[in-house]
């Protein structure tokens, strides 16, 4: 006979997928699984927080019928649960205590949040489509399959990559006619061939994507190159989780301005982080600094020689390259530093957040250039390569 808990076992190691999943994607510090309300009551399988942006799981391995269809009233259930842990966070303002292994415990901050996004993954077998965007009760609610779910997760693995793909689904026109043969993974190879876009609908009222769209991308040389091309940008992970040293409450601030790039941006910072490290260690010189601007925000990087300076003054040195770099760049307000030596052992981190560039700051910045030769000549990477390798 078997387990008397098989249900809840099942149901348990369906979420521990998808949460283990999660972690990949959006990193431990925030992830938050099994959150509860102040009765004890679990509020959604996983929740994840990531500066302004909530998203809300419920996990559910159901069971089919003969057909191989799900019942309604059990898919719908998900749903229900799924709006009403939304109600409860956003309506009801119920007090949530969120905990994790990476910060311990903290108080749900609904006042920041400005993006709200709902997901129902299924985990059994079923195959009938769904929509792109589930509507209940005027919520817009996506619907992941256990295979979509592993795919997107995979693929779009920052934050900023998987919820640009959300925000753009649930904005495409609910007018349109759409019947999408063989998962929603032939959708999202659509909107990656398309450079992140659902603009190709535009000019259509009836769309039909049959086949196995999805596999046949992943085979193209240029989906093989961009996959080479990004594995370079791992390393910018590394460093994300690096940022977490624990030994300050405002380290999340800075994880999470790491963290904020795309897959596609991740390489470009990491390429610029590697091409001046490996030249700093192979010159054997004492002191590197680079500058790499990209987007709204300009990135510092700071090598100095092992044992030679005490830690306290690489940081000072650090913040002083950012209010430089912030008087370089004054079309971005906001600096990220990143620190280390030629072995990798330690990092510090600096984040400069400064919306104004006065008279004064720029004297001040002078001056600090003709006193330390800090960004006279500065070297500056740019955004200036392809997703997509030319192959």
């Amino acid at each position: 006979m078997g387990s008397r808990h098989y249900f809840r076992e099942k149901g348990t190691a369906a979420e521990k997928i998808i949460h283990n999943l999660a972690t990949k994607t959006f990193l431990t510090d925030w992830c938050y699984p099994n959150p509860r309300k102040p009765d004890g009551k679990e509020l959604c399988d996983l929740l994840v927080v990531f500066g302004d942006t909530a998203i809300i799981w419920q996990i559910k391995d159901l069971k089919t019928d003969k057909l191989g269809r799900y019942k309604k009233a059990e898919v719908e259930k998900n749903l229900r649960q799924l709006n009403g842990a939304r109600r409860t966070l956003f309506d009801l303002k119920v007090p949530v205590e969120l905990e994790n292994p990476r910060r311990g415990k903290e108080l749900f901050d609904r006042q920041q949040i400005k993006s709200i996004h709902l997901i129902s993954v299924l985990m059994g077998k079923g195959k009938q489509p769904f929509p792109i965007v589930e509507e209940f009760k005027n919520r817009a609610i996506h619907v992941f399959t256990r295979e979509f779910a592993d795919v997107a997760l995979s693929e779009l693995d920052t934050v900023s990559d998987f919820c640009l793909y959300l925000l753009r689904k649930e904005k495409i026109n609910k007018k349109k006619s759409m019947v999408i043969d063989g998962g929603e993974e032939n959708l999202l190879a659509q909107y990656l061939t398309n450079l992140h876009s659902f603009s190709w609908m535009d000019k259509h009222e009836h769309i039909v994507l049959t086949g196995d769209i999805w596999s046949a991308y992943t085979k193209l040389p240029a989906y093989k190159a961009k996959k080479q091309a990004d594995r370079i940008s791992y390393g910018w992970d590394s460093i994300i989780d690096r940022a977490h040293d624990g030994t300050s409450p405002k380290y999340e601030v800075i994880a999470r301005e790491l963290a904020r790039p795309d897959r596609f941006q991740r390489r470009i910072l990491a390429k610029s982080f590697a091409e001046a490290y490996f030249e700093f260690r192979d010159a054997r010189r004492l002191i590197m600094r680079r500058l790499t601007k990209l987007g709204d925000t300009t990135y510092c990087f700071l090598f100095m020689e092992d044992g030679k300076e005490p830690r306290e003054r690489r940081r000072a040195m650090l913040s002083v390259m950012c209010f430089v770099a912030r008087g370089l760049h004054r079309e971005n307000k906001k600096v990220v530093g990143v620190a280390t030596e030629a072995g990798n052992r330690s990092y510090d981190f600096c984040l400069l957040v400064q919306p104004r560039w006065t008279a004064k700051n720029e004297e001040i910045k002078k001056k600090i250039q003709d006193d330390t030769g800090i960004f006279v000549n500065p070297r500056v990477t740019r955004d200036g390569e392809d997703e997509y390798p030319s192959v």
